[in-house]
């Protein structure tokens, strides 16, 4: 379950299967600077596990697991996220990993801000290709850390167990974290 992230106001829903809370953030240009987004990283997925994360721009938590498009981050590898992760996938057993971080550019916008280009990642089907890959990936009982405008995760066998709401204030968007845990050990 979630941890004690930073100041919030949280509540149970349903049978204690989902917790949620929401904080006040500082919107930053890399999600984990924001001392929000990395408790819940650190609390999720811990420290010492293998991690991926395909869009990590210059975060260095899923080190040496880290893919980003842009050349010029501090990731280790520089292809298209759909490709990095079908490498992957050629390279280790399904379920090899104890979990992900799943933090694409939330939008266009914020894809030319931060790439100089149009996000590519709303292309439809490409962003469920994307976590149906992660989603593979990660061992039953691990868990996807995901940031964006919505809670959505494609992979069916997995079960979104927390949501945490960062608002920055004033007219900008909050930052929605879901926490997907794999509830499924095998999943065709």
């Amino acid at each position: 379950m979630l941890g004690d992230y930073e100041r919030r106001d949280s509540f149970r829903c349903g049978v204690g299967q989902l917790k949620f809370g929401r904080s006040h953030g500082r919107q930053t240009r890399d999600t984990l600077d924001c001392a929000v987004a990395r408790s819940v990283v650190v609390a999720e997925l811990g420290g010492g596990q293998m991690i991926i994360d395909p869009f990590a721009r210059d975060c260095d938590f899923a080190h040496p697991y880290t893919n980003d498009i842009n050349p010029e981050t501090n990731a280790m590898s520089n292809l298209d996220a759909e490709e990095w992760l079908e490498a992957l996938r050629g390279q280790y057993y399904p379920g090899a990993f104890d979990g992900a971080i799943l933090d694409p550019p939330f939008s266009n916008h914020q894809a030319d801000r931060t790439y100089g280009t149009a996000n590519l990642y709303t292309i439809p089907g490409k962003i469920k290709r994307i976590e149906m890959l992660v989603g593979s990936l990660v061992r039953h009982g691990g868990k996807v850390v995901k940031f964006g405008y919505n809670s959505n995760f494609s992979h069916s066998a997995f079960e979104c167990v927390g949501v945490q709401l960062v608002r920055y204030g004033g007219s900008m968007n909050d930052m929605i974290i879901s926490v997907h845990e794999r509830r499924i050990a095998e999943w065709f």
